[in-house]
């Protein structure tokens, strides 16, 4: 077997520092087919005292007034772009570096971004991928699977329900074997230190030692994640070159910025690009300038482009026909609560982000962030 060789670029700004690769690679970025819900942006908005001010304010009102709890838990929100707009999104960015991109859209548990820009001409060659979450323990952990064969892509979606639903870690290494059978597929593990399911770090850390212990000969390559810090994103780095398997880049993209993390490669095309990182076992990563500000200012960026209205194809131009509350075992969309204090707590989660993701004042955030993570990366 082929040692692994992994190699991180930091993106210096023109296109002659690509000149001797031919393809920028945008992997794990999701679309309008995603569910992402809300509960952990709370502790985000807490680091600003007047954001927390205003939400401890407004859920308790509705405590106090209708006595009930509000859970962020319960509230979702379905990524602003289109699979074709967030295509184009990616595509923009690496046509920049003069780079030839190829785009892989991984939805959580969805191909339908894959199967629906494989009905148009102009994006045809995009692969179906996905973002899989997987239970193990009591923890989750979530794998990138890129480049579906189109005939066989529901009968593989719906394998992977099944054991969603049903967890059992003989089948999980059934699976995983048989998808490796699949040449052009690509298996990776996404983000393995984030704590999906807040099980706490110990926990999850322990799970993710029995996890990779049990199948990490199933898996192609680990993530560095363009949307995880840049101290977890060393640990990876690190895990990787222990473990001697490539480490890719995954941007994680929800909003509209495009993805801060891009593999580079010499590959035409994406099935090329598989057989790079399994056969060939190489993998060159490139760090865009977004990788680089802040984290907790561009989460609250991503969330505001939630909250805000959208380019909006299929009528989803509007922010609130994007966030779902869940109640009683079905979701309903904000629009439904309209003049409801849901409707006002929201709106005003809403106005804080909106103010912390102003382009006037973020400048001045990012003070109290100088220095959030340094060191290398």
């Amino acid at each position: 077997m082929k040692q692994c060789r992994t190699r991180v670029h930091r993106f210096k700004g023109h296109s002659r520092q690509f000149c001797r690769w031919r393809t920028g690679i945008s992997l794990h970025s999701h679309t309008m087919h995603s569910k992402e819900y809300l509960g952990r942006l709370p502790d985000y908005i807490a680091k600003f005292p007047i954001g927390g001010y205003i939400l401890e304010r407004e859920i308790g009102r509705v405590h106090l007034h209708e006595h009930r709890v509000f859970d962020f838990d319960k509230v979702y929100w379905t990524p602003p772009l289109s699979p074709r707009e967030a295509y184009a999104l990616e595509w923009g960015q690496i046509e920049k570096t003069g780079l030839a991109p190829l785009i892989s859209l991984t939805d959580h548990d969805n191909v339908e971004a894959g199967k629906h820009l494989g009905m148009l001409a102009e994006t045809s060659s995009a692969p179906i991928s996905v973002e899989w979450s997987v239970p193990y323990a009591d923890t989750e952990f979530h794998i990138g699977v890129h480049n579906l064969p189109f005939s066989r892509a529901d009968r593989w979606m719906s394998e992977f329900a099944a054991y969603t639903k049903d967890p059992k870690s003989d089948r999980l290494r059934e699976i995983l074997a048989d998808l490796n059978g699949e040449k052009n597929v690509l298996i990776v593990l996404n983000h393995p230190y984030w704590d999906s399911e807040s099980v706490g770090p110990a926990e999850h850390r322990e799970a993710l030692k029995r996890f990779l212990k049990e199948f990490l000969a199933f898996f192609h390559a680990i993530e560095l994640n363009g949307m995880r810090s840049r101290r977890e994103n060393r640990e990876v780095l690190q895990l990787g070159k222990a473990l001697d398997i490539p480490v890719i880049s995954g941007g994680d993209r929800h909003g509209c910025e495009p993805n801060a993390a891009l593999n580079i490669s010499r590959a035409e095309n994406f099935p090329e690009f598989v057989h790079e990182v399994r056969n060939e076992r190489r993998s060159e990563i490139v760090l865009m300038p977004q990788f680089f500000d802040a984290l907790p200012l561009r989460l609250i960026e991503n969330a505001w482009h939630a909250l805000a209205d959208a380019p909006g194809e299929f009528g989803r131009r509007h922010w609130m026909t994007r966030v779902f509350i869940e109640q009683d075992g079905k979701a309903a969309p904000l629009s439904q609560f309209t003049g409801t204090r849901f409707h006002r707590v929201i709106e005003k989660f809403r106005w804080v982000i909106g103010l912390v993701a102003n382009p006037f004042v973020r400048p001045a955030l990012r003070l109290p962030f100088l220095g959030y993570e340094e060191g290398g990366l």
